[in-house]
């Protein structure tokens, strides 16, 4: 099989994630997205997988991995639009649930993807 040339590690931009933290330390709600970075640390378990040349199994394991994830971003969507006419739907709550849901979203793609082509 043919490698590809390698990229930089994406992986890497999960370390992000930890300036989310400065929520509970200035309470500035724009700082709450950045949770949402987590979900890089996803692709460090495809990053070996990703420098082979893609085959029919790949393509039909990513659909597979693809097909399996796609609810996580609708529940998030769905939680957000049902906590809007609730006291609950505050804008913490709505900038968390989607950051979490983008973040759980990478990284359920990235563990299925190598679950996958691994069995």
């Amino acid at each position: 099989m043919k490698k590809r040339k390698r990229r930089p590690a994406i992986g890497l931009l999960g370390f992000l994630g930890f300036l989310g933290f400065r929520y509970f330390a200035t309470g500035e709600v724009a700082n709450l997205f950045y949770f949402a970075f987590f979900g890089y640390f996803g692709f460090f378990f495809i990053g070996k997988l990703s420098r082979e040349m893609p085959d029919e199994r790949y393509k039909e394991n990513r659909e597979r991995a693809r097909s399996r994830v796609l609810m996580i971003p609708a529940i998030a969507l769905f939680i957000i639009g049902w906590s809007c006419g609730y006291p609950v739907g505050t804008r913490e709550f709505m900038v968390a649930v989607s950051a979490l849901g983008f973040a759980s979203t990478l990284i359920a793609y990235s563990a299925l993807f190598y679950y996958y082509e691994r069995n």
